[in-house]
């Protein structure tokens, strides 16, 4: 056997293997001996017939037998041969069918890891919103819980539309004499006070009674799917059909024990709490989205084709189908996958990134780094309360391999925001 490497680009190799005639006859002896214990044939016991009668019988058909063969006997001993560390299976590119007493060669396309040297990890300028919490935001999430805690009433008759009123609506619009769909529709619930509806139709509909009907005019906005009616005025004719009250809880401490907690205070602290995780969270979003595009930029490399149609498999794993079988047939699909592909290119390459940076600092992942990930996972220790160690060890069985290394990339992560300086950028309004 002789194999032959050639560089196809830094993550691609191609490999050419070259066998001999002897190689290839002792391929369809192998071949032409399988044949022979199993084969039935009238006349002879099973597997008793001669081999010439082999021969002759199924001489024209196994040529596609002995190249599989041929190709699984070598071409992993020829890329072991010439030191190759391939990253998937490697990919036949050509495979003509072997023919007895001659040389036979093929070659496959093999995928392997670049080269790499990461530059300029450290002391990164990096920009995040500040991720303070203040008490504004903490009464705006309670609010947001009070409404969806609230009860509606039909009210009586003669009621006057207003704030804190549901309002069912019908309208009809023109504009220059025509139907305008946009402006048009019927029996539509909305809030009043809310500024859901155009400022026009919103002070029409306010101080309206159930069953009265008003005409108005409406500048079209900008926003409009036709945009050929931009900036003209929309005859309306609006009818109010029904009008209905918001009742909103009291915010106490019976509305915190609806929520499951023992108190408002408590439920104060817990939508704190939650508040300032995300708050962490969409930080380190950022910071995290700054170091790939900056190290991205700087470090340009070429990612192994197979490692993108992994990631392309994975994105694929990550989505809800409602069947095994649409996520099968979505992974085949090529515009599918093909429209995935920047995105797949571009995590495979971060993946790289911190594969290297893990390397040249000697990162590492030990038993009480995993513990206090997996807490914070889970939000063990959070209000004072501690997950048994059971629990813990339980939960970290059933995350499975890939869950240390997540945490060993995200300490690749620390290690370059650490050594960054970070300045908050204005927060955004």
């Amino acid at each position: 056997m002789k194999a032959l490497v050639e560089e196809v680009n830094t993550v691609q190799r191609r490999i050419k293997v070259e066998l001999s005639a002897v190689d290839v006859k002792s391929a369809f002896d192998s071949v032409y001996r399988k044949l022979q214990q199993k084969a039935r044939i009238n006349g002879f016991r099973p597997g008793k017939a001669p081999m010439n009668v082999i021969r002759k019988m199924y001489g024209s058909s196994i040529a596609y037998d002995v190249a599989d063969q041929l190709v699984r006997n070598h071409l992993f001993s020829a890329i072991e041969q010439q030191s190759l560390r391939p990253i998937a299976a490697p990919v036949l590119e050509t495979m003509d069918l072997p023919k007895e007493d001659n040389d036979y060669s093929f070659s496959a396309l093999v995928d392997i890891l670049p080269a790499l040297k990461i530059d300029g990890y450290k002391g990164l300028n990096l920009e995040a919103t500040p991720s303070e919490v203040s008490n504004a935001d903490v009464e705006r999430e309670l609010e947001m819980i009070q409404r969806r805690h609230a009860k509606t009433k039909d009210t009586d008759e003669g009621t006057v539309a207003g704030a804190n009123h549901i309002v069912t609506i019908s309208q009809k619009a023109q504009i220059d004499g025509e139907v305008f769909p946009e402006f048009t529709f019927d029996s539509v619930p909305v809030e009043l006070g809310k500024k859901y509806l155009l400022p026009e139709l919103e002070d029409a509909l306010t101080g309206m009674k159930a069953g009265e009907e008003k005409e108005l005019s409406i500048a079209v906005p900008e926003h409009v799917n036709d945009k050929s009616k931009v900036g003209k005025t929309a005859q309306c004719t609006v009818k109010l059909e029904k009008i209905v009250e918001i009742l909103l809880p009291e915010i106490n401490d019976e509305l915190a024990k609806d929520m499951g907690v023992d108190s408002l205070d408590a439920l104060k602290t817990n939508i704190l709490d939650r508040l300032q995780r995300q708050a962490e969270g969409a930080k380190r979003s950022q910071l995290e989205t700054a170091i790939f595009d900056q190290l991205s930029a700087s470090n340009n490399f070429e990612v192994p084709p197979s490692m993108v149609d992994q990631v392309i498999d994975s994105m694929f794993d990550e989505m809800e189908f409602q069947s095994d079988a649409q996520r099968k047939a979505a992974k085949s699909n090529e515009d599918e996958r093909k429209r995935l592909r920047d995105t797949a290119k571009q995590r495979a390459k971060n993946t790289l990134i911190l594969s290297e940076i893990i390397k040249s600092e000697s990162i590492q992942v030990n038993d009480e780094d995993f513990d206090s990930y997996v807490k914070e996972l889970v939000g063990g220790g959070a209000a004072g309360k501690e997950l048994d160690a059971k629990l813990i060890e339980s939960i970290k069985a059933s995350m499975g391999p890939h869950a240390r290394e997540s945490l060993l990339f995200k300490k690749a992560l620390d290690f370059v925001i650490d050594n960054a300086k970070v300045t908050e950028a204005p927060a955004r309004t």
